[in-house]
This record gives structure tokens, sequence and C-alpha cells, in this order.
């Protein structure tokens, strides 16, 4: 027997009369169920993508709570095997036999054509303002804390002066007394990424990327604009906490970065993806990470207390190649410096003004492997003024002329000294930089030498680097006589920037004897 024989007729009906009820408002409103069912799936969705990361973030901390150790540091790779000389030779030409000279008349027909035909850009010479767009784009970057309980405040970055947005609770959050050197262990890191992973960080994070892209910073500069951020967020005085915020957003942004510490307070830990020299290091899980060093007065502790294990956010290492020069669009910060030199008894002057703030963005920076210093070229303002100066004196020259000439150029109108005597460490120059500081040795020397004769003659050229020395060696489309090196298959004519008054085809005397390696960039 069914179970509607103990349900009356009256009943029947109207149990019928429901159920199409309800069978004809479904139909109605199938569109609506529909929507709200997709509306749901995909906040379904988001909120399951965030419950994923935030266990990793939960995992993260436990992780912090337990797994510290002390580590010692290690001594880096030192680049050159013995101390660069403190001085310099000179050469010293033989006197020409004026009686029996018989100098060789070159016609314009058996001189090789050097291209040199470039059009100047006049507004290159003198720095731009910011342009609408631009202003535009940082507009745009903003509107993305819109949502958000906010606190602003602005910084300047080198000469750009940045109004910062962040989610407020990052900083109330947070109680700088309670980070202090004294209080600071393994529990305080687990409390800081908790408190302000808790925090919706993700646009904050999205916005520090954006303003990155908007000055054409490479990760270097991005290095240097989120230390800036955290100084901005928790004050000069708190730089435990500047510290330990540069590391939260550094990973994640996605770098594979530590934090320490000692006695003495907080320190930032970096993976590279180039060799490093002249630097020391820590080994975690077999992988190199360096301390960040912003300042000369910066002092590497012999050891700190780190973490075992990565954040699932960590994927990448710094990587310092520099494919551009940053845009510091509001730049005043100029330095105007004159060069004065001889060659073939006439006077040379060459004004060129560069901007101050690519000096102070380079100052610190880690010495990486030479080709990304040779690499570099000039910033755009600097290659357009020496093109223009040197365009009407190189066009009517050899391809061998014009090499001398630069060579000269370079080896009398910038003051020698070592690193080691001027900045009491080792630098390497970027090509901007030979311009201001008062002196500069053989890497420097080389770099701008190597970058002119590529990116002005058009010329191949190989650095050449010694036990304590490095020169440049230059490819000609014509036979040169003298000192040269062969890769792959091409003849290198030696070129030394470095030896006073030398020409193209003579090698330092102390190096003659000595194969030097071969740099290719």
């Amino acid at each position: 027997m069914g179970i509607l024989t103990f349900i009356s007729k009256d009943m029947k009906v109207g149990l019928i009369f429901k159920a199409l009820t309800l069978s004809y408002l479904f139909v109605l409103s199938s569109d609506f169920v529909m929507a709200q069912t997709f509306e749901e799936w995909k906040r379904s969705q988001k909120e399951e993508f965030q419950a994923y990361k935030d266990e990793f973030d939960e995992e993260f901390i436990k992780m912090l709570k337990n797994t510290w150790e002390e580590i010692g540091i290690s001594k880096g790779s030192e680049f050159y095997e013995e101390e660069k000389p403190i001085d310099i030779p000179v050469f010293i030409p033989p006197k020409p036999n004026v009686e029996n000279e018989n100098p060789k008349n070159v016609s314009i027909e058996e001189r090789i054509t050097i291209d040199l035909d470039l059009e100047i850009d006049k507004n290159l010479l003198s720095l731009p303002p910011p342009t609408a767009d631009r202003n535009k784009q940082s507009n745009k970057s903003l509107r993305l804390f819109e949502q958000l309980t906010v606190d602003e405040s602005s910084f300047a970055f080198f000469s750009n002066k940045i109004l910062l947005k962040y989610p407020k609770s990052i900083q109330t959050n947070l109680n700088p007394s309670d980070f202090s050197n004294g209080n600071i262990n393994n529990d305080k890191f687990a409390e800081f990424w908790e408190k302000v992973s808790s925090v919706n960080h993700e646009e904050f994070i999205n916005y520090t990327v954006d303003l990155r892209n908007q000055m054409s910073l490479n990760d270097w500069g991005y290095i240097l604009l989120i230390n800036e951020i955290s100084k901005s967020i928790f004050g000069d005085q708190n730089l435990n906490l500047v510290r330990m915020m540069n590391w939260f957003i550094l990973t994640k942004a996605g770098y594979q970065n530590r934090v320490g510490y000692d006695q003495d307070g907080v320190y930032n830990l970096l993976t590279i993806s180039n060799n490093i020299f002249n630097t020391k290091y820590y080994t975690l899980d077999g992988i190199k990470f360096f301390p960040l060093n912003f300042n000369d007065e910066f002092q590497t502790p012999s050891s700190i207390f780190t973490y075992q294990g990565v954040h699932e956010a960590q994927v990448r290492k710094l990587d310092l190649s520099i494919s551009q020069y940053p845009e510091f669009i509001n730049s005043t910060r100029a330095y105007t410096r004159t060069l004065e030199f001889e060659y073939d008894q006439q006077s040379y002057t060459i004004p060129i003004t560069i901007n101050h703030d690519i000096i102070s963005y380079f100052e610190f920076y880690p010495l990486t492997d030479l080709p990304i210093f040779f690499s570099a070229s000039l910033s755009p303002t600097t290659y357009q003024q020496l093109v223009s100066a040197l365009q009407p004196i190189l066009v009517v020259m050899t391809e061998l002329e014009a090499v001398n000439f630069l060579l000269r150029l370079v080896q009398t109108a910038f003051d020698y000294k070592t690193d080691q005597d001027q900045f009491d460490r080792e630098k390497y120059m970027i090509p901007d930089e030979i311009f201001f500081y008062e002196y500069s040795d053989c890497d420097d020397r080389s770099i701008f030498f190597a970058t002119i004769v590529r990116d002005i003659l058009g010329l191949d050229v190989v650095g050449l680097r010694y036990s304590r020395h490095l020169a440049v060696a230059v490819a000609f489309s014509s036979i040169v006589e003298g000192d040269f090196h062969m890769s792959d298959g091409k003849k290198y004519m030696v070129a030394d920037p470095t030896y006073i008054n030398a020409p193209v085809g003579l090698t330092m005397t102390d190096y003659q004897n000595e194969q030097p390696k071969i740099i290719k960039f």
C-alpha cells in the first residue's frame, strides 16, 4: 500500500497544486538562479584560492616558530688573484726621424667609413618633466586602494616624490618596542608574519610592482624601492620592522629571500642568479644568501640566526642584469664635468652633464659578473651628449684613428686610483659613473672604453682579464699591426685604456707574457 493511501483527497489536490506552482516558479526564476549560482561559484573559487594561500601562510608561521638555527659567514670569491697595481705605466713613443719621415697621404677612398650619421635628440639633453600619461598611470595605481582602510604618506625615491597608500592596519597592529633588538627572537618573526599576512595586502604588493614598472626599475631598483617604502611605513629608526617588511614584500613578490638576526638586529638576505665577488654570504639549504648592503656603514655579522625552509611564493632569484636605465622623470639633480685631453698635438674639451640620481642608484650595486657592466651602455642623455661632441671629430677618421682617439681620451682625461684607495672597497662603475667620481681604475676605464667603441663606432669588442688587471681588445675590419688575441676565429687587437698614451696593439709591460681570459658580452 502506497503512502498516499493515508492522505485525504483534498490533501492530494493541495500537494499537486503546490508542486505545479513550484515548477512554474522555478522556470521563471531559472535565469536568476543560474546567475546567482555562477556568482556564488566565482566567490567560492576565490575563497578557496584564498584559503589555499592562507594555508601556506599558516604553515610558514608554524615553521618560523620552530626551525631557527645559527649559521656562520663564508668569504666570497675574489675577482682578481692579486691586488690591482697602485701605479700605472706611461708609454713613451719613439721620436720620429724627421729627415726620413715620409708620411702616407690617405685618400678619402682609402678611409673606412664610420657610421656616425646619427640624429641627435636635443630634448634628451635636458631631463624631461613628468608626462600626462605617466601621471595617469600613477592615479590608476592609487585607485587600487579605494576599497581599503588606508594610510597615506609620501617619500622621496631619489628625486621622485611618491605618494604611498598602504593598509593602515599593517602599521597599527605592530608595536615597534616589541621588535627592538633585545626582544627579537623566532617568535617575533612569526608574530610579524601572522599580523601582516592577515591584512588585505595583495593590492599593496601589486602597487609596489606597478611603481617599479612606471620607473623602469630592474630587480636592484625594486629592492631599493621596497626599502624606502618600508621606511616610509615604519620610520628610519625602526630598522628591524623595516627589514621585516622588506622580507614580507619581497617574499610576496616572489623573491627567494630570508631574514636573520643577532644581538644587533635584523638582516635581509637574498639569493642572486649572477656571480657575486668580494662579498661575504651565508649558505642555507645549499644556496648562497647575500646580506643586502644599502650603504657603506653596513657590517656583515660573523654569524646569524635564521630559519630553514621556504614560503611557497618564493620562486625567483635577484637578477642584476641592466637592460635599461631607470626613469627618474622628476630629476633635477645634475652634475657637469668637462673632459680635457690632447691627441695628435691638438687639445679637446668635452662638457658632459649627468643625472646625479643615476649615480646614487648604482652607488652600492653588487659586484656581479663583468659582462653585466660591459653591456650596460650609457644612459640615453649622456650618450646623446657624447655623440654630439664626438661626431664631428670621428667622422673624418679611419677606424684605427677613431679607436686611438677614444683610447687617448679615456687614458688621459681621467685620473687613476684603485677602488681600495678611493672607496675603501671594490667597486665596478657603470659607464655613466666614470664622469662623476674623481678617480677610476682599470675596470672602470675598460667598461667605459668598450661601451663607447661598441656603441659609437659600432665595432666588436671583448674584455681581457689578467691576474690583476683588465683591458679591452677591438676587432677591426682592416689589418692592424700589434698585439692581439683570437676568439671564435676573430682577431681582436689589444687596446688598453689604462696604459697611458699607448696606442692600439700594445700590451701593458707587466702582462706581455700572460694569457688573459676573454670576456664576451
